[in-house]
């Protein structure tokens, strides 16, 4: 349990409850955990939340960053797992190394922080969600940034006090309270925590906000960050508004993520940015800017349906094919794919995998028609002669350049040709992998089956089926 000094300020375990009005139920509270003081106010409250029992068997877990950046990083870890003893909370502590090559280095141990908290959460399943200590002071600074990056509504909104991040939830308590008011609470409960010396860096943009442009304002706009936190609402509901235009632009979503030419094309200027942004961000992006905007209207847009533009935006790129746009990645790799090789049996072949997909075989259809795994979407539904494969050895290779092949009741010709019949979007090409039986194509599983390996009966059909692990164009 923790020490608890009477409360005579506006943070207190309300907040905690306000929080979890809109998920009443989570198992388990994962808080991110650095030591600092925002983090150590939100874990004490927390904690001061679970000793009244207030929501029954809530399990609370800290998780702690480390991202050994600092000299003291190693101290601080040491005073986390102190506080965490001392208080009764599980700790997970995580070392992540920060590759300073890709971005800034806030911005690189942000990313690093999120995708440890998103792994400890996800594994703890459903009903886990997490919270973070950002305040009010942390929203002004976040928008006066964005303001000078030439943001719009969405970027403006800065932070949301609930919202979804890599798939998880995400809960802020106190976005509604400034730096003062948590410092007068932990001064009140006689809290220690920790500082980060670089806080101290005004050549970090965010540190010269915080203390050299707002304590000046301050002294002639005292309510400023009030105000300011008013207007990232504002921008919030702005942002909403603009999303509901863009679902109506876009029409109901394709199952292979991929966004309709003709849907772009009757609009306005500002409506296309608009939907472009809204379907970037709706499978998986970051919100682009906009110069990425304007160069996939002016340049994928306009190019002729038999041609391939395609911009690229960092590790992503946003390709054309045919009469739909795809987010893919920029250079798809398929690692060195040790699985592929010679294998004793059909069933060996469940479960290889590589970077960009994993291969599933199904045993001959049950008694209810339905096999275990089914084609996904985009793909064809492959089943193969078992007695067939199983009569030579098996092996799995991809496209050299060169192969010809005849599917079931057609002719023999270039893969190249069947790929463009069956629409197999240029980027997939070279890793969809080819099934061999000996020294014949068996097929592309998930694509076509060679004449000579169609099953013969519902006891002789096995599905084998190449599952990607990227979107994938829908064959038509």
């Amino acid at each position: 349990m923790v020490g608890e000094n009477e409360v005579n300020a506006p943070i207190d375990i309300h907040l905690i409850r306000q929080a979890l009005e809109s998920h009443p139920q989570p198992a388990t509270i994962f808080i991110g955990f650095s030591g600092g003081m925002d983090s150590t106010v939100l874990l004490h409250l927390l904690c001061r939340w679970r000793d009244r029992n207030e929501h029954g068997d809530v399990a609370l877990q800290a998780i702690h960053v480390n991202h050994q950046l600092q000299s003291h990083a190693s101290d601080w870890q040491r005073h986390c797992q102190r506080v965490c003893q001392q208080w009764d909370v599980p700790l997970i502590v995580e070392a992540v190394d920060i590759d300073l090559h890709q971005s800034s280095p806030e911005q690189a141990a942000r990313d690093a922080r999120y995708r440890s908290f998103n792994k400890h959460v996800s594994e703890a399943g459903a009903g886990a969600v997490l919270m973070l200590a950002h305040h009010r002071d942390d929203q002004v600074e976040t928008l006066l940034q964005r303001l000078a990056r030439g943001s719009g509504p969405l970027g403006l909104g800065a932070m949301l006090p609930v919202t979804e991040r890599l798939n998880m939830s995400v809960f802020r308590p106190l976005l509604e309270q400034d730096r003062e008011q948590l410092a007068n609470y932990a001064a009140q409960q006689k809290l220690v925590w920790v500082e980060d010396p670089s806080n101290q860096n005004d050549q970090i943009e965010r540190n010269y906000i915080r203390r050299q442009i707002l304590p000046a304002w301050r002294k002639i706009k005292p309510q400023l960050n009030q105000t300011i936190a008013r207007s990232a609402r504002l921008n919030q509901e702005a942002s909403a508004l603009l999303d509901q235009l863009a679902a109506l632009d876009m029409g109901p979503p394709r199952a292979d993520q991929g966004l309709a030419i003709g849907q772009l094309t009757g609009l306005a200027l500002p409506r296309q940015k608009n939907l472009l942004r809204y379907w970037l961000v709706r499978v998986g992006a970051l919100a682009p800017s906009e110069t990425l905007l304007l160069r996939v209207i002016r340049e994928v847009l306009p190019a002729a349906d038999d041609g391939s533009p395609m911009v690229e935006w960092g590790a992503l790129s946003i390709r054309r094919f045919r009469q739909h746009l795809y987010l893919a990645p920029s250079h798809l790799e398929s690692g060195s794919l040790p699985e592929l090789g010679r294998f004793g049996s059909v069933a060996a072949l469940d479960g290889l995998a590589s970077s960009l997909g994993v291969l599933r075989v199904d045993p001959p259809f049950d008694g209810a028609g339905a096999s275990q795994h089914g084609a996904p979407d985009g793909q064809l539904e492959t089943g193969f002669s078992l007695r067939r494969l199983q009569a030579a050895p098996l092996q799995l290779s991809l496209r050299t350049g060169g192969e010809r092949v005849k599917p079931a009741g057609q002719l023999t010709k270039p893969l190249k040709h069947w790929f463009q019949a069956l629409t197999v979007a240029p980027w997939l090409r070279p890793y969809w992998p080819i099934l061999y039986c000996g020294d014949q194509v068996a097929g592309l599983p998930g694509l076509l089956v060679c004449d000579g390996f169609e099953p013969e009966s519902e006891q002789d059909r096995v599905v084998v089926t190449w599952h990607w692990r990227i979107p994938v164009p829908v064959i038509d």
